[in-house]
This record gives C-alpha cells, structure tokens and sequence, in this order.
C-alpha cells in the first residue's frame, strides 16, 4: 500500500459548510512518523478542518471521514485538509494520496462535492476512487481508478473529465508554453491497493462499471 501516492485535487462544492457541521475525521492507521499540525499522531486522534497533514519517509497515514470516505497518504505527503470542512476537500502540496469516497452527502446533478488541488491542476468528483501524485513542482500524476472525475488547469487553461471502470491514467505537465495534459501508463498503485484502502472502511470496488 506504500506505493500509494498522490496528488492533491480541489474539488468545488456549493453545498453549504453548515450540511457538513457534523464532519468527522480520524486516524484510524498509521506507519512510521506522522504529525497534524507540527505534532506527533496516533491512530484515534481526531483531525480537524483545516488541519495539516504530514507523513516522514516510510510512513502511512489513513484518514476516515464520515464513516465511508478514506484518504490514504503515502510517504513524504503533506496535505492541508480544506479550512472550514473536511468534506469540501484539500490541497496536496507534496506527496501522493489515494481516495475512496463514498458518502459525500446529496448533491444536485453534475455537482462536484470534493475537491483536491495541486500545483497544476484542480480535480473535482462526486464520490469514486482515485489516486494523486505529485512527482515533482512541474508534473502531476492523476488516476481514475474507478468512477468520475473533472480535470481543470490551476488557471482554467483547460478542463477534462475521466470516467473509468477500472484506472485511467493523465499526467499534467506545466513548462514555459503552459500547461498540457497527456496519457500516462499506471504507476504507483495496483488493484489490490486500491481494494485494500476501501476495505478499510467496508467497501468494494465493483471494476465492471464506473462508480459515480
């Protein structure tokens, strides 16, 4: 599960911080060193809107919220959980991450509920399963394991959206001629670390239709 890595995305919601009043987020496991907020975690501790999140080289982090919705962090990963609820979404600053959402509350139709933004890209979903790596200050790694997502540029230089059943995989790229997007192969996870991640919290992949 270690070879999990990620991206963050930022997803847009428009649903109302106060829907999500009752946010519940916690440490349910952990490897190595792994600190909220420049302190040292436990498995059971509480993580708040707005924290920051860190894991040390050869570490693990995975974060529940809301009973059904899994953040799995890999080693080196800094990700600051967005201000005012943990269910709007994130921005991954290093490091990589792998999600499975599965209780994100009502939305109207193509609303995006969950956002993760990095340096080069915005990725916005419903609930589903993806995984995002940032590899270095000029590239992003993005893959739709399973379900819906839509892509846009940082400043809105272009906009994709990915559906799969079973991975899809982009890699963004910003140089001096801006930004571009093209297709990569699957690095850095397999199926059965993503089936592992939503076991977790009692889920399964269903890889014969895309999950939105």
């Amino acid at each position: 599960m270690k070879r999990i890595l990620g991206i963050v995305l930022l997803l847009a919601s428009s649903i109302g911080a106060g829907v999500f009043a009752a946010d519940k987020a916690s440490i349910v496991y952990m490897e190595g060193s792994v600190t909220v907020n420049g302190s040292a975690a436990s498995v059971g501790d509480a993580v708040a809107a707005g924290a920051l999140v860190q894991t040390g080289e050869d570490s693990v982090c995975q974060i529940v919220f809301n009973g059904r919705n899994i953040i799995h962090m890999a080693a080196d990963t800094t990700l600051k959980l967005d201000p005012e609820v943990v269910s709007r979404g994130a921005t991954l600053q290093k490091g990589t991450i792998a999600m499975v959402l599965r209780n994100l509350g009502p939305s109207k139709p193509g609303e995006m509920k969950f956002n993760i933004k990095t340096s080069t890209t915005v990725a916005g979903v419903r609930g589903t399963c993806f995984l995002v790596k940032v590899e270095d200050d000029n590239n992003t790694y993005i893959c739709c394991c399973n379900g819906a997502i839509h892509l846009e540029g940082i400043s809105g230089e272009f906009t994709r959206n990915l559906a799969a059943p079973h991975h899809r995989e982009v890699r963004v790229t910003k140089s001096a001629a801006g930004l571009s997007m093209t297709a990569a192969p699957m690095l850095y996870h397999s199926d059965a670390d993503v089936e592992a991640i939503a076991a977790r919290i009692g889920e399964k992949i269903d890889w014969t239709k895309i999950d939105k």
